[in-house]
């Protein structure tokens, strides 16, 4: 069964920042960030779940570090792309 509030406000969480992501994140980053993914996926199928924590922890901080909030954001900005006006 388990809790559909929770379950529901963690699947707007991952989208949102999946947005967030794609509109501060340079290219570089992202490459980056897939790279992690990788190793990260690597780690959970050799059950090692202490690298696996590891690996998301630092992840995590890096993603947040390369976070480009002065930038110019695009003209085709997703927000605005997604908005009802």
């Amino acid at each position: 069964m388990g809790n559909e509030v929770l379950a529901q406000l963690l699947s707007q969480l991952v989208a949102r920042c999946a947005l967030i992501t794609l509109m501060y994140q340079t290219q570089r980053a992202a490459e980056h960030s897939n790279d992690e993914h990788g190793e990260i996926v690597r780690a959970l199928a050799a059950r090692n779940e202490d690298l696996a924590v590891q690996l998301m922890n630092e992840h995590l901080l890096h993603v947040e570090e390369n976070l480009t909030f002065n930038r110019k954001l695009p003209s085709h900005d997703i927000s605005k792309a997604l908005s009802a006006n």
